[in-house]
């Protein structure tokens, strides 16, 4: 039971985190421009979409993106369900831009869990300094022959 508890309770904890440190920071978290200016300093970006009818089995999915390094980022999913669904499922998609606002693709992946009702997956990237990336997310929840997904898509974060 308890065990259960950690599980549902993990993920709100570390959407706590992520916004505490996005707003409580003096670096403005926003995309490559807001009109007049470009923001290089961003170290993190992230993206959480809830379902706004309440699903029968998904409940939410979040991308993040962090630089690491002027050669690193490190890149996460994950997809959070209602119940213990047959599949969870996570797709990453890293787009690249060198000039923060036209993005192409760059490297996809797809992950996934069964049985489970909270799937996520963590990555440490090499990319190349110079370019702005932003994460791109497919989150799905699979019961029998029934399923739910939701997309999210970070801003741009700039890597030197």
């Amino acid at each position: 039971m308890l065990q259960r508890l950690y599980k549902k309770a993990l993920p709100f904890c570390l959407a706590i985190m992520l916004a505490i440190f996005a707003f409580s920071s003096n670096v403005p978290v926003y995309g490559a421009s807001d009109g007049n200016s470009i923001h290089e300093e961003v170290v993190e970006v992230s993206d959480t979409s809830t379902v706004l009818t309440r699903g029968n089995f998904l409940n939410y999915g979040t991308v993040a993106m962090s630089k690491v390094s002027s050669t690193r980022v490190l890149i996460s999913g994950i997809t959070v369900a209602h119940k213990v669904c047959d599949k969870l499922g996570v797709s990453l998609y890293l787009e690249r831009s060198s000039d923060g606002v036209n993005y192409t693709s760059y490297r996809h992946w797809d992950f996934w869990g069964e049985n489970k009702d909270m799937f996520s997956q963590t990555l440490e990237l090499i990319v190349l300094p110079g370019y702005w990336y932003r994460l791109g997310g497919g989150h799905i929840a699979i019961m029998g022959n029934d399923g739910e997904s939701t997309t999210t898509i970070t801003k741009g974060l700039y890597v030197n």
